[in-house]
């Protein structure tokens, strides 16, 4: 089940991504980390999220993208009922349906490649 609220997420993946299939199509699937600042300043609070990449873009981004690696999560939100094992209770769980998955650590190396090379050259201050 699915409805129409779009998130945009960035953060890391925190476990392995897996393939899976259902019904034919191929699911990648991941939990990720976005970190939300407390009021308090420098402190993090992190949030996990279930995320599944369905179909070609799910095949196209599996070796692209592994745990540890920040990411940019642009999709909806599923809602899918579920029995719980043990209270024989039904249940709903909320995941991300990813439309589409941007994997951001390649551009912080080339920034920061480019923030050394800068630095190498200028011992100063970076322009502004």
């Amino acid at each position: 089940m699915s409805n129409n609220a779009k998130i945009a997420l960035t953060g890391r993946i925190s476990t392995e991504p897996k393939q899976n299939n259902w019904q034919g199509t191929t699911v990648v699937s991941f939990n990720m980390a976005v970190n939300t600042p407390k009021k308090d300043g420098d402190n993090y609070v992190s949030d996990f999220y279930s995320v599944s990449v369905w179909g070609k873009s799910g095949e196209y981004i599996l070796p692209k993208i592994k745990k540890g690696d920040f990411v940019q999560v642009y999709g909806d939100f599923m809602i899918q009922p579920y029995q719980d094992k043990k209270t024989g209770e039904t249940r709903q769980s909320l995941s991300v349906r990813a439309i589409d998955v941007l994997p951001m650590t390649f551009f912080i190396e080339k920034t920061l490649e480019k923030d050394n090379a800068n630095n190498s050259v200028n011992d100063g201050p970076p322009p502004f």
